[in-house]
């Protein structure tokens, strides 16, 4: 017999958090029109994660040019990006909640795909780092918007796999950023260093170039975004618009998320150590396949980048459905789909970083990856779900803020750190992710398995 959830998308009342009623699935837009919602947000999402992790593939040039260290540079892949992202995530998801959603993507694209291009003129170490700050303003904007316009498109029972579809979005443009790169550097330098010459002037290096071309097709994707309707936000059984005084107080937002902490502290606290290893084992591969395998530039972008979106596309789409279909087997199935791929990462990850051929290394690691993006969408249906609608913005930026300053903050430097300090850089990045990648996945299965017992208390 399937069991049913009681809650879904349900918002609570404030104060006590008992859920409320229902909003009805009749209530919800059109799927044609929720679906090109979701079609057009999941091409933001290729554009910011193009964006960001295109720099993952060009670490031995701009090492060579700036003459920096493997520690500098996880500077430049994690802190650097994270800092403004997780300072001005929480003003942005509090502005999500009282604004239109649709203009605050719009300007977030604009602003990041600007500072993409704005990477490609940096002249030395600081002013790519200021750079890198910058991409991190613009994409703070995206996904706390786009989860709270997911929840008010998508019925409780379809919305574990629209989020599947837009978290692709990451493996996608994780993937697509390394396949363009590599090209558009070995199509403009045939894999040469230094800058190019044009008209016998010194002009920019190869990997200046990838900045600039990835960066600023992202202007016509703001464009796109005003095709977007918003849906209607559900206020329990009342409508409202999107300005408006309708917002929360904080302090009743804080006084939920207090109340709810025995749910939200291991939610976090898992989802942040998945994307710890996700973050590590994605700023390293390339550099690990070069140092290691021998590849080149290219090869490593073309190989890497199919096995992300390949791997990434298995784990996300997949993983949002059988999140879905768990939690109607089973309640709180999300939770326990959750367990279940972290746990089956762990033997994938070693493999991967003790594999000597280098064909079933990567085959090992777009597996491990898959499994680590698995519980991405299951775990933000579970926020949406058990987050009333009015809060939805803030508490989601705050998610992000936690998972982020984990992941982004410290996924790189652990590796590169533990490279450096004990195994003397170069090829001892194998060793270092040998060490960090299934161990951030095994602390991740101990807080899944935390997070058990208040998310079925939840759906009970």
């Amino acid at each position: 017999m399937k069991t049913r959830r009681n809650f879904g998308a349900n918002p609570f009342n404030y104060s006590t958090g008992i859920v409320m009623q229902e909003k009805a699935e009749s209530n919800f837009p059109a799927p044609v029109v929720a679906w090109s919602t979701l079609s057009i947000l999941f091409l933001a999402y290729i554009s910011s994660f193009v964006d960001r992790q295109i720099i993952n593939l060009l670490v031995e040039p701009i090492k060579a040019d700036f003459q920096i260290s493997d520690t500098q540079v996880s500077l430049l892949l994690g802190p650097a990006f994270v800092i403004f992202y997780c300072l001005v995530g929480i003003p942005i998801g509090r502005l999500v909640d009282i604004w239109s959603r649709k203009k605050i993507i719009t300007v977030g694209i604009t602003l990041w795909s600007l500072m993409t291009a704005m990477c490609g003129l940096a002249q030395n170490y600081m002013q790519l780092f200021l750079a890198r700050i910058g991409v991190g303003v613009g994409e703070a904007s995206l996904a706390p918007a786009a989860y709270s316009i997911l929840a008010d498109s998508f019925p409780p029972k379809k919305l574990g796999f629209a989020m599947g579809v837009f978290n692709m979005g990451t493996a996608v443009g994780a993937g697509l950023a390394l396949i363009i790169g590599g090209t558009i550097i070995s199509f403009v330098t045939g894999e040469s260093q230094g800058n190019i010459s044009l008209y016998g002037v010194d002009f920019l290096s190869g990997w200046q170039w990838v900045f600039i071309l990835v960066g600023l097709p992202g202007l016509l994707i703001a464009m796109l975004t005003s095709l977007i309707r918003e849906p209607d936000r559900m206020i329990i059984q009342e409508k409202s618009s999107f300005h408006g005084n309708n917002s929360i107080p904080i302090q009743e937002v804080k006084s939920f998320f207090v109340k709810n902490l025995d749910f939200y502290l291991p939610h976090h606290l898992a989802v942040g150590c998945s994307n710890l290893g996700l973050v590590g084992i994605n700023s390293w591969v390339a550099v690990y396949f070069m140092r290691i395998h021998g590849w080149s530039l290219s090869e490593a972008g073309f190989n890497i980048g199919f096995a992300l979106i390949l791997g990434g596309s298995l784990g996300l789409i997949v993983g949002g459905w059988l999140s879905d279909r768990f939690s109607i087997r089973f309640v709180g199935g999300k939770a326990i789909f959750c367990l279940i791929c972290a746990i089956l990462s762990i033997p994938f990850a070693t493999l991967f970083a003790t594999e000597e051929n280098a064909f079933n290394a990567l085959v090992f690691f777009a597996l491990s990856y898959s499994f680590m993006v698995a519980p991405i969408p299951a775990a933000a249906a579970m926020l949406q779900e058990t987050t009333p609608n009015r809060m939805r913005g803030t508490l989601s930026a705050f998610y992000l803020l936690v998972i982020s300053l984990i992941g982004l903050a410290f996924g790189s430097p652990i590796v590169a750190l533990l490279n450096d300090s004990f195994f003397g850089g170069g090829s001892g990045i194998q060793q270092s992710l040998l060490i960090a990648i299934p161990s951030f996945n095994l602390v991740a299965a101990i807080f899944y398995f935390r997070l058990l017992k208040p998310y079925y208390t939840r759906c009970s």
